[in-house]
């Protein structure tokens, strides 16, 4: 079993949803093989929802060394908005990023229909960066987000003060209706905060949870097996 260093810090709470989800994925019958990881949550991490200003990049870098250097040999990050650094953190060592960004788009590419678009579920400043765009579009896809971008912020700050309550759901559903009247019947959950929600989408909709996606990439690399 190989080791594999996880980024957090980005909000703990994906960071420890995904641990059980890995825990989950690596169960085979009725044992579970538990996956070797290293876990830095770094609280000095810059938020990249609110957009302050401060570059998140340094810090990023140094987790990653560190993780190298305790032995990690692939590392992850539970953070969708993180991504658009991925370039720079498989420059920055040795080891490969387990590409939560690539991997979910694919997974969602191959849940559409041919021709029908992907909805992503995320903040204004994710949408901004393009990240998933880009990767919806190599797989032959196309994204669309919903219109009203800001009533998602408000979510994700609320999930991040309070938990994911009702009326974050609320909000998260609403968005995926207008995704369903735009026709996008598949939809990831662009924020992993989103991820901790319960029945948060469309009744019609084909959810796509990277979390799941990335906790089942890490269990395969882990076990060396292919992607």
């Amino acid at each position: 079993m190989r080791k594999v260093g996880i980024l957090g810090g980005m909000g703990p709470e994906p960071a420890q949803a995904l641990l059980e989800r890995i825990k989950t994925a690596a169960k085979t019958g009725r044992r579970s093989e538990d996956v070797p990881l290293v876990v830095d949550l770094d609280t000095k991490l810059p938020s990249l929802v609110d957009g302050d200003g401060a570059d998140p990049l340094p810090v990023l870098v140094d987790m990653a060394k560190r993780m190298q250097e305790f032995g990690a040999e692939a590392l992850a990050m539970p953070c969708n908005a993180s991504h658009q650094f991925a370039g720079e953190l498989a420059a920055a060592v040795d080891i490969p990023l387990l590409d939560m960004v690539l991997l979910t788009s694919k997974t969602a590419c191959a849940a559409a229909r041919k021709g029908e678009k992907v909805g992503v579920l995320g903040s204004p400043a994710l949408q901004e960066t393009g990240i998933f765009d880009a990767a919806i579009n190599a797989c032959g896809g196309e994204a669309v987000y919903p219109e009203d971008s800001d009533m998602l912020l408000d979510a994700i700050r609320e999930i991040r003060a309070t938990g994911p309550t009702p009326s974050v759901r609320n909000k998260v559903v609403q968005a995926s209706h207008n995704l369903i009247w735009q026709g996008a019947h598949v939809q990831l959950m662009g924020c992993t905060e989103f991820s901790l929600l319960e029945r948060a989408l469309d009744p019609g909709a084909v959810k796509v949870d990277p979390l799941d996606v990335l906790a089942q990439a890490i269990v395969r690399f882990s076990r060396d097996q292919a992607a």
